[in-house]
């Protein structure tokens, strides 16, 4: 049991990259594409092989896993949807103060103006222009009554228009009132749930054999730096720190040498054991052998550099629009955080950092902090 965790554990650190160990000897590209291929052949079948070794329960602790760790990001997403919801119904229900006080400013004061016109009696304004004594007193006249007219149709039009501000108002209030519920009751339900799934994990991982439980603690241990190494990501994809735009474009091929092309693409992949990586976040670029010149894919401001877990010696640039490129495994980072650098600009060597076995760059375009696949921005 004792070999085969260790095997389950290579396999977990050396599948993700064994299509980037050089050739010793040169080949063409279409023999090093038809090579590749028939190595993700044999990696298939030791995942399968490795997958079927793997015990029940701790394949189930893993789903459980994947699944407590979603509703954590759930409700931490529920939590910013409720405290943006409770700012929206804090602000609607101040606005729809401000209306109805001016609303019942306004209607006090026609009600003011009705009773001096009650007063006044039969005397129209044509009564009061025919009474002018002189041609100059009948345009003063004149002047205030039109002043007095017009005060009054604004004041009905103001009346009217804020008795429908506070009526769309109150929809509006009721309407957000009500996702603030239903959020509310989401997130409760979302949070049983998860406690119900940790409470059979643990029941699942109390089973376990010493060498499972050992298997199991290497695997959350990758798992919780992924999540360190993905949350420190998105901080660096965030704007506020810099003063860049991106206004869209093709991006350059982030390689600087002839020959070099797509190892792994984009997307979900097999691995051995399911939760640990399953999903690969960019595109990685091989036959570009040791120091290989890596430059910015578009203009911005260097975010992130230094080295970060299985990225190895890592860089980030901000773009700008919440538009984000990451360069991952470098040999030498050539930059530093704060630089703004230019399209085509060098930014590190290719090298080997990190998890991989062999020279390549691991290459990924952010949206908002969030993987997208690279090849609809760049060009070969």
């Amino acid at each position: 049991m004792k070999s085969k965790v260790i095997s389950i554990i290579c396999i977990i650190t050396l599948v993700s990259c064994f299509f980037f160990m050089p050739n010793a000897r040169a080949e063409t590209l279409e023999e090093q594409k038809q090579n590749n291929q028939t190595k993700q052949e044999e990696a298939k079948k030791e995942l399968e092989y490795v997958q079927e070794e793997l015990s029940e329960s701790l394949v189930k602790i893993q789903e459980l896993d994947d699944k407590i760790r979603q509703a954590e990001n759930e409700i931490l997403g529920m939590d910013t949807k409720l405290t943006e919801l409770g700012t929206k119904v804090t602000d609607t229900e101040q606005k729809l103060s401000v209306v109805q006080k001016s609303y019942e400013e306004n209607k006090a004061l026609m009600e003011k103006r009705l009773v001096v016109m009650y007063e006044c009696g039969d005397v129209s304004y044509l009564d009061l222009l025919l009474r002018s004594s002189s041609l100059v007193e009948f345009l003063s006249n004149y002047y205030v009554i039109q002043e007095i007219m017009q005060s009054d149709s604004e004041l009905l039009e103001n009346i009217e228009k804020e008795k429908q501000e506070i009526e769309i108002k109150k929809k509006q209030l009721e309407e957000e009132k009500a996702q603030l519920k239903l959020l509310k009751a989401k997130k409760e339900q979302t949070r049983i749930i998860m406690q119900n799934n940790k409470t059979i994990q643990q029941n699942q991982i109390d089973k376990l054999s010493e060498d499972e439980k050992g298997l199991q603690d290497k695997i959350q241990e990758y798992k919780n730096e992924e999540a360190r190494i993905e949350n420190l990501i998105k901080l660096a994809s965030q704007n506020y720190t810099y003063n860049v735009e991106y206004t869209g474009g093709v991006m350059a091929w982030p390689v600087a040498k002839s020959g070099t092309y797509i190892t792994s693409p984009f997307g979900t992949r097999e691995h051995p054991v399911r939760g640990v990586i399953s999903f690969h976040s960019g595109i990685d670029i091989g036959n570009a052998g040791f120091g290989a010149p890596i430059i910015a894919a578009a203009d911005g401001v260097v975010s992130l550099a230094g080295y970060n877990g299985g990225y190895g010696n890592c860089v980030m640039i901000n773009h700008g629009n919440g538009v984000s490129t990451l360069y991952g495994h470098g040999q030498k980072i050539l930059t530093q955080v704060g630089t703004q650098v230019k399209k085509g600009d060098l930014i590190m060597e290719v090298g080997s950092t990190g998890v991989s076995t062999g020279p390549h760059l691991h290459f990924e375009v952010r949206i908002n902090g969030s993987a997208v696949n690279p090849l609809p921005y760049v060009q070969q």
